[in-house]
C-alpha cells in the first residue's frame, strides 16, 4: 500500500494536470472544493490568510464563500479587492458561528431542500480567517478522504504561534463520565488512559493520524454526500462554540468516521476575534456546555445529577468570568482557555 507521502505526490500530479482528473483521484475535478470562510472583524489576519490558501490551492479546482457576519473593520471590501472570484456575503446581523456558516453552506448548494442528485462539491471545508494554510495541507486532507470512503470528515494538525498543539483539533464525546474525569483533574493524572483522558485525546500521539469524536471547527473538512446526509449545523441551539462537537457527533452517528490528519498542518492564532469580546465569549462557552448537555444526555441522566452538572459548568463560568477581569486585554481567556494574544 502506498504510504501517504507518496499518495500526497500523485494527488499533486492530479492536480496540476487537469486532464487527469477521472484517475484514481478525484479532486482536480471542477468544483471539488467548497471552501466557507466565515469572518467577524479579522481584517488583520486576511491577507496571510488568503496568502497561505492561494499557495495551497494551487492546482486544485475550487470555491470560495467568504461570509461576513457584520464586521466593522472593512472585511467584506478588502476580500473583494483580495480575491475578485471569491463570493462575498455579508451578513445583516451577527448570528452566530453556526447562522453565518449555514449561510455559505446553502449559497454553495447544500441547503435543506437540495439532497436530490449527487452534491454540488464533492468536498468542502469550514476554514476560520485567522488561520494560515501549509502549502500542502488540503492536498494531503483531500487525497485521504479520496482514499478513505468512509471518513466523513477530516481534521489537520492545528498549530499555536507559540508552536503548541491546539488541542481541540482532537478531542473526546464530552459525555456527563468524560466531562467529570477531566473536570476533576484525572486526565492529568492518567494522561495515557483512553477512559480517564478521552476529553482531549492525550493519549493521542499528535503526529498519529488517528479516528477522533471531534475536530476543529476552524479546519474541518467534509464530504458532499455526508454533508447531505447530516444536514446544516446547529444555528438554533449554538451561537458560539459546541457545533463543531455537535456536527461531528452528528456525522459519527450516521456511521461516518471523523479522522484527525496530522500530515496536514494549519496555524491558528486563535481567538483573534472573540478576545475583543472575551467576557461575552466566557458566558458563551459555558452556555453552549450547558446546551450541548441538554441536546445530547440531558434526557438519560437522572434530573439530580443534570443538577449538578449545570451547576458545575455555570460556577465555573463565574470563576473564569472573575478572573478574566483581573487580567490585561491580551493575556485574557477567551471561552474555555487562556489564549495569549498574538498582536
Amino acid at each position: 500500500m502506498a504510504t501517504l507521502d507518496q499518495t500526497a505526490r500523485a494527488g499533486e500530479a492530479t492536480a496540476r494536470h487537469p486532464g487527469r482528473a477521472e484517475g484514481a483521484h478525484g479532486i482536480s475535478r471542477q468544483g471539488a472544493l467548497a471552501i466557507i470562510i466565515l469572518n467577524f472583524n479579522n481584517r488583520e489576519y486576511l491577507p496571510a490568510c488568503f496568502d497561505t490558501l492561494d499557495a495551497a490551492l494551487r492546482g486544485i479546482r475550487h470555491e470560495i464563500w467568504f461570509v461576513d457576519n457584520c464586521s466593522s473593520d472593512g472585511s467584506p471590501e478588502y476580500v473583494r479587492r483580495r480575491a475578485p472570484a471569491a463570493h462575498v456575503m455579508v451578513m445583516e446581523r451577527n448570528g452566530g458561528f453556526s447562522y453565518g456558516n449555514n449561510r455559505g453552506l446553502m449559497d454553495a448548494g447544500f441547503g435543506p431542500d437540495s439532497s436530490a442528485g449527487p452534491p454540488p462539491f464533492p468536498y468542502v471545508m469550514l476554514l476560520n480567517p485567522d488561520t494560515e494554510v501549509d502549502p500542502d495541507a488540503l492536498l494531503r486532507m483531500l487525497v485521504y478522504m479520496d482514499r478513505h470512503p468512509d471518513v466523513g470528515v477530516t481534521g489537520p494538525k492545528m498549530i499555536r504561534p507559540n508552536g503548541e498543539l491546539d488541542t481541540g483539533c482532537k478531542r473526546g464525546e464530552p459525555t456527563p463520565a468524560t466531562a467529570l474525569y477531566h473536570m476533576l483533574g484525572l486526565a492529568r493524572l492518567f494522561p495515557q488512559s483512553p477512559r480517564f483522558a478521552r476529553y482531549g485525546m492525550g493519549y493521542i500521539d499528535d503526529d498519529e493520524t488517528a479516528e477522533v469524536d471531534s475536530v476543529m471547527g476552524a479546519c474541518q473538512m467534509m464530504r458532499g454526500t455526508a454533508l447531505r446526509q447530516v444536514g446544516l449545523m446547529d444555528e438554533e441551539t449554538f451561537f458560539m462554540y459546541g457545533e463543531d462537537l455537535d456536527f461531528c457527533i452528528r456525522f459519527r452517528r450516521l456511521g461516518w468516521r471523523v479522522v484527525y490528519l496530522p500530515t496536514a498542518r494549519v496555524l491558528h492564532h486563535k481567538g483573534a476575534a472573540t478576545r475583543k469580546t472575551s467576557g461575552r465569549m466566557i458566558r458563551e462557552f459555558h452556555r453552549a456546555m450547558a446546551a450541548f448537555h441538554r441536546k445530547h444526555y440531558a434526557a438519560d441522566t437522572p434530573w439530580f445529577v443534570n443538577g449538578v452538572i449545570y451547576g458545575a459548568i455555570w460556577l465555573l463560568g463565574w470563576i473564569k468570568f472573575g478572573l478574566n477581569r483581573l487580567r490585561p486585554p491580551e493575556e485574557r481567556f477567551v471561552g474555555s482557555a487562556r489564549h495569549m494574544s498574538t498582536g
